[in-house]
């Protein structure tokens, strides 16, 4: 609410409907009072609709129309419903001649449709500054997420460990099936077109390097974090995301409990401790996925097979794709929360930010794997 000793402007809402309620006296001696609108319009960006009730209006002159435009400006660009109630005739008929020209869908059609070349760059603006603040919050997120993370140390009952064994659960031992089969089947596939090259020139036997390097390195780390993503990460984004549709965050703020703590880490802990287990298993499934296709089209036997893959795969190779797997379950479940957080609104907002949580995830996944490869590659690893 912003008021002088004449005028106030007080905003209700009633059911996903914001009244903006304008009382006593709206003339330009008032205006110095509303230099800035959006203090206004912070409140009611997760309104469905906006409603302007002018019942107790007193005085008013052209100022009124500037206070009427600037919500109407505010709603055009979220593309939220705005109406006018308990208007006088007089009030109606000044907004009318005042606004004329300036259309309801949008205030400065007329003007943007002049220049196609206007348009196209606002429109990139508007994204670049969207992915620029979007990348500015998750990146505050994500700091203040490693903070709480390195004080469990010294804190460590500041996390709701209740959960920790649920959220373990969910994300390894239900995720297992899926993972063992895709591995299982990647493992193999890569096994047959590798067999394919390996035999026009007789070395059939290193089928296993292929299989046992990329399988331990590359491939299970990467796809069981990318299945991770889909079912944990947009999970954890859909769960929180309902909580703060239905204002249950809300409630936990308001009765003191660190949202970090009590949400967001024991997901964050469960996926992280869970991704290691996945991945050794992962490695065990794509082997076995190679070793079927070895044996069905080579001439190698299973003793060969498995002689061979431990000269080729050292510890290393293992422990670079477990690492990996880590630091995947970190940026997975941290993405998953944080589009959960972000959710506005209702159950389109949810399934808006939920589908980002994959996409998202997905990325930094792709990304960080990028980024090890190179840093490996220049270490000798």
């Amino acid at each position: 609410m912003s008021k002088s000793e004449n005028t106030s402007i007080e905003i209700t809402f009633d059911k996903g409907e914001a009244i903006v309620n304008f009382n006593g006296n709206f003339t330009l001696k008032e205006g110095p009072y509303y230099k800035n609108f959006k203090n206004f319009t912070k409140q009611i960006e997760a309104a469905n609709s906006v409603s302007l009730n002018f019942q107790n209006v007193k005085k008013y002159d052209s100022f009124l129309v500037a206070a009427y435009f600037k919500f109407a400006e505010f709603c055009n660009e979220k593309q939220v419903k705005l109406k006018i109630i308990n208007q006088t005739e007089e009030i109606g008929n000044m907004i009318a001649i005042l606004t004329k020209g300036l259309s309801d869908k949008n205030l400065f059609e007329e003007e943007r449709k002049r220049s196609r070349f206007f348009v196209s760059i606002n429109e990139i603006g508007k994204r670049t500054q969207t992915v620029l603040e979007d990348a500015y919050h998750f990146v505050e997120f994500f700091g203040d997420l490693i903070i709480k993370f390195f004080s469990l140390a010294i804190f460590p009952m500041q996390v709701r460990w209740k959960e920790f064994p649920y959220q373990f659960l969910r994300a390894g031992l239900a995720a297992l099936p899926i993972i063992v089969l895709i591995i299982f089947l990647i493992g193999l596939i890569t096994g047959y077109q590798g067999a394919i090259q390996l035999k026009q020139f007789g070395a059939d036997i290193f089928i296993a390097n292929l299989i046992g390097i990329s399988i331990t390195r590359e491939l299970a780390p990467l796809m069981t974090a990318i299945l991770v993503a889909g079912r944990s990460g947009s999970a954890f984004a859909a769960e929180i995301g309902t909580m703060k549709v239905s204002e249950e965050v809300d409630a936990l703020r308001s009765m003191g409990f660190n949202i970090t703590n009590f949400l967001v880490m024991p997901r964050v802990l469960g996926v992280v401790l869970a991704m290691p287990f996945l991945t050794i298993i992962a490695d065990i499934a794509g082997v076995a996925g190679g070793l079927v296709a070895a044996i069905t089209i080579l001439d190698v036997t299973v003793a060969g097979y498995m002689n061979q893959l431990q000269i080729a795969v050292s510890i290393s190779d293992i422990l670079t794709g477990i690492g990996k797997s880590v630091i995947f379950g970190f940026a997975i479940s941290a993405v998953g929360c944080f589009r959960g957080m972000q959710v506005r609104g209702g159950a389109e907002s949810v399934g808006k930010f939920t589908t980002a949580s994959v996409v998202t995830g997905i990325f930094l996944i792709i990304l960080f794997d990028s980024i090890f490869t190179f840093v490996f590659q220049a270490l000798g690893i």
